[in-house]
């Protein structure tokens, strides 16, 4: 027990800490499959097992969210680019986000935190909401 115990602390060492910390994030509103009135939507995140910070704090232990609108996520060994439509980069520490113009039908959003770098933790933190825009 005690090896296997032993193997767990370096594998989360080996993953930067972070698997230690049961960090996760989740998407609080829109509330899966809700159905809102648009076109503006409000995208509420919240956060746990990590610090919720500028992207240009490099500090271990501390994260940022990204917002992917009505796409996939890039892969999680890739750094997340800037730039690319239906990515939005929350670097300023936002935990609060409003979508503008959204059509009228059925949209995806996919939370996702990542280090100063861009890049997703590990394990991965991810959560997903889909709901619909009405006029």
């Amino acid at each position: 027990m005690k090896s296997f115990i032993s193997s767990l602390v370096f594998a989360a060492v080996a993953c930067g800490g972070e698997a230690a910390r049961n960090i996760a994030v989740e998407i609080v509103e829109p509330a899966n499959g809700a159905v809102m009135s648009g076109p503006d939507v409000r995208v509420v995140l919240v956060a746990t097992g990590v610090e919720i910070v500028s992207a240009a704090e490099e500090r271990e232990g501390t994260a940022h969210h990204h917002l992917f609108v009505d796409r996939g996520s890039t892969s999680p060994d890739d750094t997340i680019p800037s730039g690319v439509t239906g990515i939005l980069h929350l670097g300023r520490g936002q935990t609060e986000f409003v979508l503008r113009g959204l059509a009228s039908g059925e949209h995806t959003v996919i939370a996702l935190l990542a280090n100063w770098a861009h890049l997703p933790l590990r394990p991965l933190a991810a959560d997903t909401v889909n709901f619909a825009v009405r006029p």
